[in-house]
Order: structure tokens, then C-alpha cells, then sequence
């Protein structure tokens, strides 16, 4: 089957657009990539391997009505970043997000870890805690400002923090991730989630999440309840508390591991293959 993939693969670095290939060409699907960032045009579609099907990351600014049918959406922020989007996405024949709340019209799809390449390195966890990712609002700029990490990685942190390392994409986050012995996921907004990092981290170390809509659908609300937070003052007690009890540490990264088993990409792509029987 011949599968459209539009994606900014090459224009961005580093595009999970990378993840979704690897998991279609995993399932034996032949790939077609557009990066639509680089070629507004859509010259990359093959004209001869007419597409069977068609399936967008994202993708504003794209009209839907241009590509082949059916065509699926993988939309992955929150709605009031992109006022009007809603009208655009109706256009797909099948909306995947992991944001929620969300329209009944669209389907939950949470994903974001390769288990080839998110993992445990076994290299010595030297540094306490580390937040990976870039400042870019002000709920996310006020905690990770509070919680006095040890490092932080990411665009637009300097001017604030003195322990910015600078941004990890790929195979540097995944080294990153696995020094630290607590990683910190903190989302754009409270109100919704969930973002990439959510998973990314968790399958490299013991995580600490605020709680988002969303992660204790996939944590469970036991382990919910003893890994997240709401405030910075919720975020300072766990750091401390798992900083020195390293072993209750460890098995709550055990059952974090084994929650998101089922959300890799190689899964999330089989759910959406399975529209096109």
C-alpha cells in the first residue's frame, strides 16, 4: 500500500515525522513523504504511485481537499493554538489527537515513543533532575523557573536559567534523559495534554508529569496520584521525596514503563492502518 505521509521531515529539526516512516515502513508500507514546509507545492507526491491513502502530521496551512482520500489527520496541540482549525480538520475523513478535551468527531490517539530508540541506555544517572524543552509559555516558564532543576534543555531558557545546557533532539535527548535520575515533563497549558515528551521521557527514566488531561488514562490513578502534580509546590515535595528513596523510585519507573507500552508509534500506526481495511 502506498501511503502520503506530510510532514515537515526535513525543515524541522528533529520531526517526529521520522517515528511515523519508521513505524509504516516497520508494517510494510511503502512511503511517500511530502514535507509541506519545504514544498508548498506538493511536487513531491508521486504522480505515477498514486497514494492509497494519505495521512497529515499536523499540517496547517495545508487544504485537506488537495490530497488523496482517504486522508487522516494526526493533529497533536491543543485547539486555542490554532483558532479556527476545528473547520480545516473536519475536512479529513478521521482526526487522531492526543489532546484532550476534544471533539466527540475525533479520535484519542495518544502516542509518542519508538521502543528501539526511547529506552533505558544503562549509563550512570549522574544528574538529579533535568527538564527537557523549550520556553515557550508562561505556566511552563514559571514552573521549571521554581523547581530549581539541576539542568535544563531547550530553546529560549538562557536568558532565565544559568544551568541551560541547550536543546536535544533524537539520540542527544534520549542521553540526555537517561543521566538525570528525575525527569520533569511539564506541558504548555494545564488544561490540556498530552505532549510528546510525556512518553519520550518516561521510556528513559523515572518521570514527574504535571497532572494534564489524559495522563491518568494512561497511568492508571494510583500511579497517577503518586507521580504527578499541580503545583510547583506539589512538583518540590516529589523531587525531594524520590531523590532519597531511590528504590520506590525505581519501581514506580517500572510500572510507568509498562503504562505506555501500548502508545508507541508502531502501535499508534497499526490503529490507524486499520481504517484503510
Amino acid at each position: 500500500m502506498n501511503i502520503l505521509l506530510c510532514t515537515p521531515l526535513y525543515s524541522q529539526h528533529f520531526d517526529a515525522g521520522h517515528f511515523w516512516l519508521k513505524a509504516l515502513n516497520e508494517l510494510g508500507q511503502s512511503v511517500i513523504v511530502w514535507d509541506y514546509r519545504l514544498d508548498s507545492t506538493a511536487r513531491s507526491i508521486d504522480q505515477i504511485n498514486v497514494p492509497d491513502a494519505t495521512l497529515v502530521l499536523k499540517g496547517e496551512g495545508i487544504n485537506p481537499n488537495a490530497l488523496p482520500r482517504p486522508r487522516f489527520c494526526y493533529w497533536p496541540d491543543a485547539f486555542f493554538r490554532d483558532p479556527g482549525i476545528e473547520e480545516r480538520l473536519r475536512l479529513y475523513d478521521k482526526v487522531f489527537t492526543p489532546v484532550r478535551p476534544m471533539p466527540d468527531w475525533m479520535e484519542w490517539l495518544p502516542t509518542s515513543f519508538d521502543e528501539d530508540i526511547h529506552r533505558n541506555l544503562q549509563i550512570p544517572r549522574t544528574v538529579k533532575t533535568i527538564y527537557i524543552g523549550t520556553n515557550n509559555s508562561d505556566y511552563k516558564r514559571e514552573m521549571v523557573m521554581s523547581l530549581y532543576l539541576s539542568a535544563v534543555h531547550g530553546n529560549g531558557w538562557g536568558q532565565f536559567k544559568d544551568n541551560v545546557v541547550g536543546p536535544v533532539y533524537l539520540h542527544d535527548f534520549v542521553k540526555a534523559a537517561n543521566q538525570a535520575k528525575i525527569l520533569i515533563d511539564i506541558h504548555h497549558d494545564p488544561r490540556y495534554g498530552l505532549n510528546r515528551k510525556f512518553f519520550e521521557m518516561i521510556a528513559c527514566g523515572f518521570t514527574l508529569v504535571d497532572r494534564v488531561p489524559g495522563a491518568a488514562d494512561i497511568l492508571g490513578p494510583d500511579l497517577a496520584d503518586r507521580v504527578t502534580f499541580t503545583t510547583t509546590e506539589e512538583a518540590r515535595k516529589l523531587i525531594a521525596y524520590y531523590l532519597i528513596h531511590p528504590e520506590e523510585r525505581e519501581s514506580l519507573w517500572s510500572q510507568q514503563r509498562k503504562a505506555i507500552q501500548p502508545y508507541s508509534y508502531l502501535k499508534a500506526a497499526k490503529k490507524i492502518l486499520r481504517y484503510l481495511k
